[in-house]
């Protein structure tokens, strides 16, 4: 009795717990030790305490107080809450109550609907989905609601076939595609923008049952599978005329519009770019201008609506790219400033370039200063690509501007491989030897085609180069390093020559040997390579 005493009191304020206390990763791993076996029992001493071992490096002990949880302990080196505390408790909702119950457990832990509640037809999730009272379809006089109730019906269990691969929806897909292949060429487009998002919402359902060690390998079969559904969509978005529409058609894009949007405003994790394909309905519908003002309104009323638990970086960037379209860029800015930037800068950037491209350098700048301070207060390898392409773009069409390139020199060292590339490019070849010794690049790491290009065309940016090259070589005293110095001097004697310089090469050389004359080995190879000496 003591077990469903503890489980009645207080099972859902620990799974609260655990969930504010353990991370993602520490709740991952628990549950991987919890299905492995390692847990070698678990049972509650008291009311309010859980005790178990687990096996990991070595057998650990737990203890759980559900009651006071921050007095939990466990015996493995982990201070505070670890993944054998996880794996007791996933352990003794499974003894206790069930293994489907620990499973649902466990995605509410992660924040994810659990495979059980999607296969009873949403059921758990607070759901109702109705379904079509008539015989036949819709046809072409109904509207978008009915038709996804109508799809809903006929294919709404498809996804549950989809547990390794989305080749079930593509039937689904030619088959609600064949329905209107007679109508008129403006209501096909929009019945096929709703078929293809029928099945992308059937895929992210399909998603979810997946166990989520495989979900990455999943994710990716999905997506490629995906892809030419999401091609086709946004070629038919592209295709769409608003202002020609009739009432009728327009109700219709709208709805779709509605759904694309209720998906991207959706905190969990996804599978697809919904965002995106909203936006793209955005920017087409938005050639109506009472529906651009009226969107605008609601995203700027759901943004500013004071809701601590709800992140709105979504909508914030949403109103922005409204804001954007309309021509206003620091309206823009200022809304893409209150999202989380690692959500939204995928929207940034084709702004950036579009100001670029229409030769709209003062916006492009403004953008470009947001970008800056957002890219280097969390520079990384990831993010900073996407920012030097552009950098590298607008240095190009304006060079004057001094502020591309403090641009891409302050985010170094992440911004090496691309500054160094654009250099070349744009034949800056002492800017471009400048920066190799910056970073302290040897002569021999460096691109040879890049090197022989520079030595052709600017040989005496070199110089400085070779001289850092040598003596760097020189200094790790091994045979190795001076063979290679012996090959960085030879190359150095080209140079000097093709600039007809041969009396600083020769007051170069001697200088070298007087500095270095008590390193025998050295000596050595400067003899076998035949340097003068």
């Amino acid at each position: 009795m003591a077990a469903m005493v503890l489980f009645d009191k207080n099972s859902g304020a620990l799974e609260k717990e655990l969930k504010a206390n353990m991370g993602s990763v520490v709740i991952k791993r628990g549950w991987s030790y919890y299905k492995e076996g390692r847990v070698r029992n678990a049972k509650d001493t008291t009311d309010d305490i859980l005790t178990g071992i687990v096996q990991g490096g070595d057998l650990y002990a737990v203890v759980i107080d559900t009651e006071q949880i921050r007095y939990s302990t466990c015996t493995c080196p982990v201070s505070k809450y670890c993944k054998h505390m996880a794996a007791v408790y996933f352990y003794y909702m499974a003894h206790q109550q069930s293994p489907e119950a620990a499973e649902a457990s466990y995605f509410r832990l992660l924040g994810l609907a659990p495979a059980s509640s999607l296969v009873k037809t949403d059921q758990g999730r607070g759901e109702v989905r109705p379904e079509w009272p008539g015989a036949g379809d819709p046809g072409p006089d109904g509207t978008a609601a009915e038709w996804f109730v109508w799809m809903d019906t006929e294919y709404g269990e498809t996804f549950l076939k989809c547990r390794h691969s989305l080749h079930a929806l593509q039937p689904v897909l030619s088959a609600l595609k064949g329905l209107s292949k007679d109508w008129e060429k403006p209501q096909q487009r929009l019945h096929w923008l709703s078929s293809i998002i029928f099945v992308l919402e059937q895929a992210e359902r399909a998603i979810m049952t997946v166990d989520s060690f495989s979900r990455y390998y999943h994710e990716m079969s999905f997506l490629r599978m995906a892809e030419p559904w999401l091609e086709h969509g946004f070629e038919l978005l592209s295709e769409l005329d608003p202002v020609g529409m009739g009432e009728q058609e327009w109700a219709f894009a709208v709805e779709i519009a509605e759904r694309s949007k209720r998906r991207a405003t959706q905190t969990e994790r996804q599978l697809f770019e919904w965002p995106m394909l909203y936006l793209s309905f955005c920017e087409v519908l938005a050639r109506r201008r009472e529906w651009f003002d009226s969107e605008l309104t609601a995203l700027l009323e759901a943004a500013d609506r004071q809701d601590p638990e709800q992140d709105h970086s979504f909508l914030h960037a949403a109103a922005g790219m409204f804001y954007f379209l309309d021509g206003d860029d620091a309206a823009s800015i200022a809304r893409f400033k209150l999202s989380a930037f690692e959500k939204t800068q995928k929207l940034v950037y084709p702004c950036v370039a579009q100001r670029m491209e229409a030769g709209k350098w003062e916006a492009a700048e403004a953008w470009m200063s947001y970008l800056f301070e957002k890219v280097h207060a969390a520079r990384n390898a990831r993010n900073i690509g996407p920012f030097m392409t552009l950098c590298r773009r607008a240095d190009e069409d304006r060079p004057e501007s001094p502020v591309w390139t403090t641009y891409m020199t302050e985010l170094l060292p992440y911004s090496y491989a691309d500054l160094s590339e654009h250099w070349l490019n744009v034949k800056r070849y002492e800017d471009w030897a400048d920066l190799q010794m910056l970073v302290g690049a040897k002569s021999e790491d460096l691109d040879a085609a890049g090197l022989r290009e520079v030595a052709r065309l600017s040989p005496e940016s070199l110089l400085p180069l070779y001289h850092q090259s040598i003596e760097a070589n020189i200094a790790t005293r091994n045979r190795q390093g001076y063979r290679i110095a012996v090959k960085a001097i030879k190359k150095l004697e080209k140079l000097y020559k093709s600039m007809k310089q041969a009396d600083k090469w020769e007051a170069y050389l001697a200088g070298l040997n007087l500095k270095y004359q008590r390193l025998r080995a050295l000596q050595e190879e400067l003899w076998k390579g035949k340097v003068g000496l």
